[in-house]
């Protein structure tokens, strides 16, 4: 965040009357805002939470980052001439296309918001839930929006996934003192995107780690869920095709108990809805819209927040180029 608080508007472009709206209040959204203020455009940002900052307010718990940093960087923006529009999501309160009415170029940083599916038999059961909504919500009570609800999370609870969203409702679950929690995935802890290490420090916490372990049934019981049906899997060496594949263990089927479940499967960009056009990336940060961009965890997929903090900068570039060339 220390890129968002150095911001000096004596080093400001003179104005160039133009507007520009950005789609998301998160790190690509503000890194482009800052960027795009200081050379010159006025600069409107539209975000679906009471609070702009994204995933860094709202998806990552406090021990990974300083959320008054966040919220500093936030307000300075704001003293500085960016116009934020909360609680709006743009797509659904207000359409795309009047968003491209608006303004003279219009910027997607919508990050990866979309839960992936496990897609297997029972997934629908109560107990089961999405890892990231569960974060998110832990974030926004803790932040003092209390009137947001929570899943029931209780008793044995197991969450699937190897990813940083996996590890922190592992973290959070471990705060609310549940009575047990296993982290189920699919590869090994080496190959985790979340890094061993973080894996290993659960572990000394008090989470019980099963590695090459994928779901294949979700068993319940008065309609919630009680146990996971799962096989054992193997990394196998594909030489002809210089990869990895990942094979099932014959007869190694077994059940493991859960009260709960959070799934944190992996996450998709959250590009809005436009009638009659399916938006596109055509190339870098331009869409197939002629002056709508992309940006961040929305064209890049999950991923670090400082990718996506240049991914914002870069295509504040690329929207001043564009500006520009249209006079």
């Amino acid at each position: 965040m220390e890129f968002l608080l150095k911001l000096d508007l004596g080093k400001t472009m003179p104005s160039t009357g133009k507007k520009v709206g950005i789609v998301g209040g998160g790190p690509a959204g503000l890194s482009a805002a800052k960027e795009l203020l200081q050379l010159g455009h006025e600069v409107h940002v539209y975000d679906m939470m009471p609070e702009a900052g994204g995933l860094l307010l709202f998806g990552i718990p406090d021990y990974r980052i300083d959320k008054g940093r966040v919220r500093e960087a936030i307000r300075r923006l704001k003293d500085l001439g960016v116009v934020f529009y909360l609680n709006t999501n743009v797509g659904k309160d207000v359409p795309f296309a009047e968003i491209t009415k608006r303004y003279d170029a219009v910027l997607i940083a919508t990050g990866a918001w979309e839960n992936n599916r496990i897609d297997v038999a029972g997934e629908n059961l109560d107990g089961i839930y999405y890892a990231l909504d569960y974060v998110v919500n832990h974030n926004l009570l803790k932040l003092g929006y209390s009137n947001t609800k929570s899943p029931k999370i209780y008793g044995h609870v197991a969450v699937i996934g190897g990813g940083l969203t996996a590890v922190d409702a592992c973290q959070i679950l471990l705060q609310n003192r549940v009575e047990s929690v296993t982290l189920i995935y699919r590869r090994g802890k080496v190959h985790a995107p979340a890094r061993r290490k973080n894996i290993e420090n659960l572990e000394a916490s008090g989470v019980k780690m099963l590695e090459y372990t994928q779901p294949t049934e979700f068993l319940g019981e008065l309609e919630r869920v009680k146990m996971i049906k799962a096989v054992k899997t193997r990394i196998v060496e594909d030489r002809e095709h210089s990869r990895f594949d990942l094979k099932i263990v014959p007869n190694s089927e077994h059940l493991i108990p859960a009260d709960s479940v959070l799934l944190a499967v992996g996450l998709n960009p959250s590009i809005p809805k436009m009638s009659n056009t399916c938006i596109k990336v055509v190339e870098e940060y331009r869409t197939n819209i002629e002056k709508v961009f992309i940006a961040g965890d929305a064209l890049l997929g999950p991923s670090y927040t400082g990718f996506a903090l240049r991914s914002g900068r870069e295509a504040a570039k690329h929207i001043h180029k564009f500006l520009n060339e249209k006079g």
